[in-house]
């Protein structure tokens, strides 16, 4: 069995922009005049928040088989994980990926997740 991606959590410091590990761009928030801007490596497998994928690259679709599938029948695979799409990003097993997951205090329950790989 493959091993699954690795993870580490922001709960205090949730709000520092993320940069890929493997090259040090910043996929989130990169561009000053639009923090929103996203902007993926060719290391970035996906970019989420809790209500929906912002990014996902083909090897993440690929890997977690939803290459050919829709928009729908995509988001009632990560809908239909207990755990959301972050649960549903916790599956990944792309060989040395690292999964960034960043959670707002209380009482917000919102979260992002940013995923990553070396390209093979």
């Amino acid at each position: 069995m493959s091993q699954l991606i690795q993870r580490t959590e922001l709960k205090t410091f949730y709000y520092t922009p993320v940069h890929c590990p493997f090259c040090g761009v910043r996929v989130m928030g990169a561009d000053p005049d639009d923090e929103t801007r996203i902007t993926a490596c060719p290391h970035t497998l996906f970019i989420a928040h809790d209500t929906a994928f912002e990014y996902r690259s083909a090897r993440l679709d690929h890997n977690l088989k939803l290459t050919g599938l829709s928009e729908r029948e995509i988001e009632a695979k990560w809908l239909g994980d207990e755990r959301g799409i972050d649960g549903f990003t916790d599956m990944v097993s792309v060989t040395d990926a690292i999964k960034v997951a960043a959670y707002e205090p209380a009482p917000s329950a919102y979260g992002s997740y940013y995923g990553f790989a070396p390209v093979e």
